[in-house]
């Protein structure tokens, strides 16, 4: 190599590594034939339908108090069924309105009519917020203690200990780190759509029959939307009812178990309990069925898509469609008193989605969506210790005996100690934004309201 060749070499190591890789990568990519990328627009309508079942106290709390007697008696309900019905629109104007024609199996009329929030419903309305109590610092404390996982042990890290005190007094605890949940893409709402209609509404709040069915032929239309029809099959009506147990083991443990849903495509489960730790103060515990650290769980006690539930069972977040079992394990009932009292649990369904028109083949042509339907469904259940069963309703099970309680192992009636005092629920006046209903029944109906936001 003479002299020339060393000093051109000496310059091309001086150039950046960096430099040279993006000189590459451009060389290739303008050999490389481009993918035209296909042009989306729209949709100008977008209609949710949001199908729920739901049993035990989830079903009675939502149907008020004659409901709420009639599961303490025995006399409780079945599983019920709520829709919810959501437009969104790009149209612009006053009085806008859709209507839905339904199929007659849904034994609510020949159709359902959508419309407007008032100004009192709009979130985010100014003088609804002036309503909103001022939050003052509690005379006593409250813990919130997080649990996770199905066994007889606990893994590792547990529990978080969330303390309220010292949360207020802006001492954050080190690590508050859980499982992240994609709760999917937003639905139509009022403030995101141009205009938004839904029912049930101020005109129409007729209830699902037991028995009404989703599957058949459905039409929305209206000044508010462009024509939308589309069909619904079985593999996507009403899911059925859960009926949960739970039996306590030797060991301290809290055994649930549950019926298999037909088109379930996952479960999770949440349980709380309470334990008095002095005056106006108390610990707060709440434990949930995933095998990774997630504290609480919210998202997963509703709707989920079906691509992020089978992601989250991969993780082992949510529990397979093929699970009916599952043990709360003995030191997150010790933390509680001696049992959990309250257990709730939830089916993920599948999801209908539709778009109109379908995307053309061809990725030149332009993908102009009229309107998209999404169809979203899940059942769920809830009970308190000692009721025995959750479900169509108390007392037998569908084999006509007994099911199993949550109460202490067997033993002789004569020797076996009364159940400590910290182990009930402690009154709803105690419990800090839960109204005092007197009674026992006016605290079940208040302890459920703050839980699963009835």
């Amino acid at each position: 190599m003479n002299v020339a060749d060393d000093t051109t070499l000496a310059r091309v190591k001086r150039v950046p590594v960096g430099l040279l890789a993006l000189i590459a990568f451009s060389a290739q990519a303008q050999q490389a034939p481009s993918t035209p990328v296909q042009k989306v627009t729209g949709p100008q309508s977008r209609y949710w339908l949001s199908s729920a079942t739901t049993t035990g106290f989830s079903a009675a709390s939502a149907g008020g108090l004659g409901a709420m007697m009639g599961m303490l008696t025995g006399m409780g309900r079945g599983a019920s069924r709520s829709l919810s019905l959501e437009l969104g629109s790009t149209r612009t104007g006053s009085d806008l309105t859709a209507d839905h024609a339904i199929p007659a199996g849904m034994g609510m009329g020949a159709s359902l009519p959508l419309i407007g929030l008032e100004r009192s419903q709009v979130r985010g309305d100014p003088e609804q917020e002036r309503d909103i109590p001022r939050q003052e610092r509690p005379e006593g404390n409250v813990r919130m203690l997080f649990f996770w996982g199905c066994g007889d042990t606990l893994g590792a890290g547990q529990p978080v200990v969330l303390d309220m005190k010292q949360m207020m007094d802006g001492r954050l605890p080190p690590s508050q780190q859980s499982f992240a949940i994609n709760s999917g893409p937003s639905g139509p709402a009022s403030g995101r759509d141009k205009t938004y209609v839904s029912w049930p509404n101020v005109r129409s709040k007729v209830n699902v029959p037991p028995d009404g069915s989703l599957v058949g032929d459905h039409r929305v239309k209206g000044n508010a939307t462009l024509d939308i029809p589309f069909a619904v099959a079985s593999t996507h009506d009403f899911m059925a009812g859960l009926t949960l147990t739970a039996q306590a083991t030797a060991s301290g443990s809290q055994t649930l178990g549950w019926n298999s849903v037909p088109t379930a495509i996952g479960y999770f489960s949440t349980a709380m309990g309470f334990k008095e730790t002095g005056d106006k103060s108390m610990d707060v515990v709440m434990w949930n069925s995933s095998a990774k650290r997630l504290l609480g769980g919210e998202r997963l006690m509703n709707f989920l898509p079906p691509a992020e539930v089978a992601r989250l069972i991969r993780e082992g977040v949510v529990m397979p469609p093929s699970q009916t079992e599952c043990t709360i394990p003995a030191p997150v009932s010790e933390a509680a008193g001696g049992s959990m009292t309250m257990m709730h649990l939830n089916a993920f369904g599948p999801e209908l989605n539709l778009v109109h028109p379908p995307r053309p083949q061809d990725p030149k042509v332009d993908w102009n969506q009229d309107y998209t339907v999404k169809l979203r469904l899940h059942s769920s259940t809830s009970m308190m210790a000692g009721m025995g069963r959750a479900g169509s309703g108390p007392g037998a099970s569908a084999s006509g005996r007994p099911p199993p309680v949550t109460a202490a192992p067997a033993a002789d009636s004569a020797s076996t100690p009364a159940a400590p005092e910290q182990t009930k629920a402690p009154p709803a006046s105690n419990l800090p934004g839960l109204p005092n209903v007197p009674g026992a029944i006016g605290e079940g109906v208040n302890l459920l309201k703050g839980l699963f936001g009835r």
